[in-house]
């Protein structure tokens, strides 16, 4: 990539960032909430409350990102956060059926909103948490080796998911951390919100930084030195600012 390219890409994503900071809500919760509006629909009834404040994101999207911040650290402490390779057939197939439970109970929750009777069971809290731990968990490991076998040039050839006993594992936190967080206890409001910040602008900027590599070609052979990938990652972070900002103009609009 030329040098003038990347102070383009670095200018504006560092710019992006100063507006958001700078421009209101300019309170920690009042960001976090304007992150999650973008992409959740935070409906009350489908949220939890801590110390009389609804949690940034609903308890099914905050289930997600639950599951993506267990898989993030699993493969952080396991030194994967390169690897190239997608889990062995045998576990895909759990991963695709945690995906299929998540969408079972999301469209069961939606009959029930919209009709005011379930289509299959009485949605909960809960259901919502663990199901969607189960999404989080499934797009952890299958978003982590597509994206270093798209940007990098020599990611590592290992898989990001190797046995059952490791799905186990990062279940079992997993579950951990939603039945800590249904307890409602307000002093996790403040946690919640970090992560209902950070979790979203992370994988819309490394989605983001997919997108722009392949319409540009940039760095058509992969990113070969970590410290080249700062410049497109904080690009694909402003342009999910902007994103976010039209999701939010759009609800307005519309009244949602």
């Amino acid at each position: 990539m030329r040098p003038s390219s990347k102070l383009i890409l670095l200018a504006f994503g560092l710019s992006a960032i100063a507006a958001f900071l700078s421009l209101p809500p300019h309170d920690f919760l009042g960001k976090s909430y304007f992150v999650a509006s973008g992409v959740c629909h935070r409906l009350p009834q489908h949220s939890l409350f801590f110390g009389g404040k609804q949690s940034p994101l609903c308890a099914r999207c905050t289930g997600n990102y639950l599951g993506l911040l267990v898989v993030s650290l699993f493969l952080a402490l396991r030194r994967r956060l390169n690897s190239s390779l997608f889990p062995p057939p045998g576990l895909l197939v759990v991963l695709a059926a945690f995906v299929a439970l998540w969408g079972i109970d999301g469209v069961n929750s939606f009959v029930e909103f919209w009709q005011g009777e379930p289509l299959l069971y009485h949605p909960s809290q809960e259901l919502r948490l663990i199901t969607g731990v189960l999404n989080g968990l499934t797009w952890g490991f299958l978003f982590v080796p597509f994206f270093n076998s798209v940007v990098l040039k020599n990611p590592a050839p290992r898989r990001s998911l190797e046995n059952f006993a490791e799905l186990v594992l990062n279940l079992l936190v997993g579950i951990g951390l939603a039945a800590l967080v249904r307890t409602q206890w307000p002093f996790l409001l403040y946690p919640l919100a970090l992560l209902s910040l950070v979790g979203p602008l992370i994988l819309l900027g490394a989605i983001n930084t997919i997108l722009l590599k392949l319409a540009f070609n940039f760095y058509p052979e992969g990113i070969e030195k970590g410290g080249e990938i700062i410049p497109l990652f904080l690009a694909g972070i402003g342009v999910g600012l902007l994103e976010i900002s039209a999701l939010n103009l759009l609800r307005a609009t519309i009244g949602l």
